[in-house]
C-alpha cells in the first residue's frame, strides 16, 4: 500500500488528528463562500437552477448561525453530520422527516460546495469526502406524491360550482388537463392563448428576460386544450383579469394588482384547495379546521398533509395518460419531459394492466394492416 493511502487511513479512522488544522487556511465567511460557489456555478448551470441552490444553501448559512461559524474554516466533520441531521428532521417545519431522495439531492449539493471551498482553500482538503449522501433503494427516487384522479375531480366540480373562472379555477384547470409545470402557466401571455374556434390551444414560449421556462427553447410547444377549459381561461379574461402590461409591454394572462400572478401565489392556490376541509370534505387527520394550524390561511395550507403541490398533480395527469394509451412520445412533447423519465417515474400501471394495454395495441395494429403472415 503506498504511503498517501495509508495516511489516507490513518485520517479516516482518526478525523480529529486534522480536525483543526487549518492555519493555512483563507478566512472565508460563509455568506462569502456561498455567494462565489453561486457566482461559480452560473457560468455552467441555469439561472433557474442557481437559485435553487441558493435557496438549499440558505439552510446551511442559518446552521453555520446557530452553531457559531464564523469563518468556514472552522467547520468540521462532526459539524457537517449534526448539520445532516438538522436538515432532515429539525430544519423545517414537516412532520416527517425529508424523504431519502431529498436528502440525497441536498447532500450531493453540500458536498459540490465543500469541494470548491477546498478549491479556493476555505476549508482543509478532503472535508468533501466525510459527505455520503443517502443511496436510495430501487424505487426509492420516485416522488412519494398522489393526487387520485377521483379527488381532482371533485375539487374541479368545487371550482366550477364555487370559483368559477377565478385565478383559482384557472390554475388548477390548467395544472389538470396539460400536465405542464407551473412556469409554463407563469410564461403566458395574453397574445399565448388561442381560445377561439373548435381547436383552442397554448403557444409556450422561453423568454429568459422576464420568464423562463425549465429547459429552454426546448420547452417551446404548442399544446392543445379543450373547448370547456378554454371557456374557463376566457371567462377569466372577461371578469376576473386585472389588465397588466409590463415594462416591456408584455400583457401576462394571470395577473394580480401587482402584475403578473407569482409563481408561490399559484402554488398556494394548490395547496388551499387540495385541503379537504377547504371543499367541505370531513378532515382526514382528525382535526378540527377552526382550530388546525393549516386551515387557518392560505399561507399555512402546505402544512395539512393532504395538500399537494403543483407537482402532484402533474405526476398524476402524465400517470394517468400512460393508463389510458397515450403514447410517449406524444405525452413527452406535451408535458416537456423526457420520454426516459417518464418511463422511469410515470408508469405505475400493474404487470396486468401493462399486458391488456399490450394487448389492445397489438388487437388494433391488426385491424389497421392488411392480413399477412405475421399478425
Amino acid at each position: 500500500m503506498k504511503a498517501e493511502e495509508v495516511l489516507k487511513e490513518i485520517i479516516a479512522e482518526n478525523p480529529d488528528l486534522v480536525e483543526n488544522q487549518g492555519d493555512d487556511l483563507e478566512d472565508v465567511a460563509p455568506e462569502d463562500g456561498v455567494s462565489e460557489y453561486l457566482e461559480h456555478k452560473s457560468l455552467d448551470i441555469r439561472s433557474t437552477t442557481v437559485e435553487e441552490y441558493r435557496n438549499k444553501l440558505e439552510y446551511f448559512l442559518e446552521f453555520c448561525e446557530m452553531r457559531g461559524v464564523e469563518v468556514l474554516s472552522e467547520v468540521t466533520v462532526r459539524q457537517l453530520t449534526q448539520y445532516r441531521h438538522w436538515r432532515r428532521k429539525d430544519s423545517h417545519d414537516r412532520e416527517s422527516p425529508l424523504s431519502p431522495k431529498t436528502m440525497r439531492d441536498e447532500m450531493y449539493l453540500l458536498r459540490s460546495f465543500v469541494k470548491f471551498l477546498e478549491d479556493i482553500e476555505a476549508v482543509r482538503t478532503g472535508l468533501h469526502e466525510r459527505i455520503d449522501p443517502p443511496v436510495l433503494a430501487e424505487g426509492e427516487g420516485v416522488r412519494d406524491v398522489d393526487i387520485s384522479d377521483s379527488r381532482v375531480k371533485k375539487i374541479l366540480e368545487y371550482l366550477s360550482n364555487y370559483k368559477y373562472a377565478t385565478a383559482d379555477h384557472v390554475v388548477w384547470a390548467f395544472h389538470a388537463h396539460t400536465g405542464r409545470r407551473p412556469g409554463g402557466l407563469h410564461s403566458l401571455d395574453l397574445k399565448d392563448l388561442h381560445l377561439e374556434g373548435d381547436n383552442p390551444y397554448l403557444v409556450f414560449r422561453h423568454r429568459p428576460d422576464e420568464t423562463s421556462l425549465k429547459n429552454g427553447k426546448q420547452g417551446e410547444r404548442e399544446v392543445v386544450i379543450d373547448k370547456d377549459v378554454a371557456e374557463i381561461f376566457r371567462d377569466y379574461i372577461e371578469h376576473y383579469r386585472v389588465d397588466s402590461v409590463s415594462p416591456s409591454g408584455r400583457r401576462p394572462f394571470l395577473t394580480s394588482s401587482k402584475g403578473r400572478l407569482s409563481k408561490s401565489t399559484m402554488r398556494k392556490y394548490i395547496y388551499r384547495w387540495s385541503r379537504p376541509c377547504e371543499i367541505g370534505v370531513g378532515c382526514p387527520h382528525d382535526k378540527n379546521p377552526k382550530s388546525c394550524e393549516a386551515a387557518q390561511s392560505i399561507d399555512q395550507a402546505s402544512k395539512c398533509p393532504s395538500s399537494r403541490p403543483p407537482y402532484a398533480l402533474r405526476h398524476g395527469y402524465i400517470s394517468q395518460m400512460r393508463q389510458q394509451g397515450l403514447r410517449v412520445g406524444t405525452l413527452s412533447a406535451r408535458c416537456d419531459v423526457s420520454e426516459a423519465v417518464i418511463e422511469k417515474h410515470y408508469d405505475e400501471r400493474t404487470p396486468e394492466q401493462r399486458r391488456k394495454f399490450r394487448r389492445r395495441q397489438l388487437e388494433q395494429l391488426s385491424q389497421d394492416l392488411d392480413e399477412g403472415g405475421y399478425l
